[in-house]
């Protein structure tokens, strides 16, 4: 099993041209993915967005990055911080991942090896 990563120890980067898409996990679950605004940032330990709708800290999300000439990357998440963005308009919204690993309520750990590999592409400083 390979546990989560803590916040300060990842590097943030911006992937030009990717997008984002989210589902909520649930007894109520969603049946399709809602398109968020904006990608703002990721990184191995999680990423933060823009979204009209507000969530509950702590709630259970499917998340999907598209990435320009990738396969789309689904990671299960949660919800950490959510604070009106700066256009005033939308919520700005961060979410760490589930831990990587075999078993349920798990990333795979290739989705792990995939951001392993976005973080050395895209990260200029380190």
């Amino acid at each position: 099993m390979v546990q989560g990563f803590e916040k300060r120890t990842c590097h943030r980067f911006e992937i030009p041209g990717s997008s984002l898409m989210y589902k909520k996990i649930g007894i109520f679950r969603e049946k399709k993915y809602v398109d968020a605004i904006r990608l703002y940032n990721i990184s191995k330990g999680g990423l933060s967005f823009a979204c009209e709708e507000e969530f509950k800290i702590g709630k259970s999300v499917i998340i999907k990055i598209i990435i320009p000439n990738d396969k789309p990357l689904e990671l299960l998440s949660k919800i950490c911080w959510q604070r009106e963005s700066s256009d005033k308009y939308s919520l700005a919204t961060g979410v760490s991942y589930m831990v990587f690993g075999e078993g349920s309520n798990r990333n795979p750990i290739e989705a792990l090896n995939i951001l392993r590999r976005l973080d050395k592409q895209y990260v200029k400083v380190r």
